[in-house]
């Protein structure tokens, strides 16, 4: 999947870059899979994310495919507390889609994320750092 994540422990931060085409049915596989193996990991549960599509090199996604995310994406906060979220797009497409996404994903009862939009990845991370829980630690990477 062209999912690769990077955990920033000083930060507290999940850094997750999606690189290739974005399809429905990866991007649900590759939600569910970063679920199981990081989200709701103890070590992780009270981290911040950044999801950054601007290294995706298409977009073939689906309204339904996009409410489907949405659905299973909130599935997780109830584990944890209120946290940030941050999707970095490239594009005005990209853009448009996002908000749909979390237009979605907000409906569900169980969500708590902030959710932001931004074009420029520097912004988008230090918006989702100013409110993480920073730890001593390494920074390392997963790919997916």
């Amino acid at each position: 999947m062209p999912a690769e994540h990077r955990i920033d422990d000083t930060a507290g931060l999940i850094i997750t870059t999606w690189e290739g085409a974005a399809v429905d049915i990866e991007l649900i596989e590759a939600i569910q899979k970063y679920q199981d193996e990081i989200q709701l990991n103890p070590a992780y549960i009270d981290y911040n994310e950044v999801v950054d599509f601007r290294a995706a090199t298409s977009i073939k996604l689906t309204p339904r495919g996009i409410q489907s995310l949405g659905t299973v994406a909130v599935k997780t906060d109830k584990h944890k507390r209120q946290s940030r979220l941050a999707i970095v797009v490239g594009s005005n497409l990209a853009f448009n889609l996002a908000r749909l996404y979390v237009t979605y994903r907000n409906l569900g009862k169980n969500s708590n994320k902030e959710i932001r939009i931004f074009k420029n990845g520097q912004e988008a991370q230090e918006w989702a750092e100013s409110a993480s829980i920073r730890t001593s630690g390494n920074e390392h990477a997963k790919s997916r």
